[in-house]
């Protein structure tokens, strides 16, 4: 629970290159992320978490936290999951995700 920023940024680069799965609680910044904020959506997710993603061969990143991204991506050969068990009004209604590595 960190603060964005340097920090973070630190964090997520400790993330060892060779890395086939990463579950991380959020998700990185325009992939699952986007969060109704009253009037209006934003992408919430980290951009140094993205940026790490990136630097990766992923198989998989599995994340969660904003409801209302639930759901499967694709990003060149990773895919991502946004696995919230909860829809955006917390009822337990979103089906699990089964993925292949």
């Amino acid at each position: 629970m960190l603060e964005r920023g340097q920090p973070l940024h630190k964090k997520w680069q400790l993330i060892p290159g060779d890395t086939d799965v990463l579950i991380t609680h959020g998700p990185p910044k325009g992939i699952g992320d986007e969060a109704n904020l009253g009037f209006k959506c934003q992408n919430v997710g980290c951009i140094d978490l993205l940026n790490r993603i990136q630097q990766l061969s992923l198989k998989a990143h599995i994340f969660g936290h904003i409801h209302e991204g639930y759901g499967e991506y694709q990003k060149g050969q990773t895919t991502l999951i946004n696995a919230s068990t909860c829809t955006a009004r917390y009822e337990p209604r979103n089906a699990p995700i089964l993925v292949d590595v």
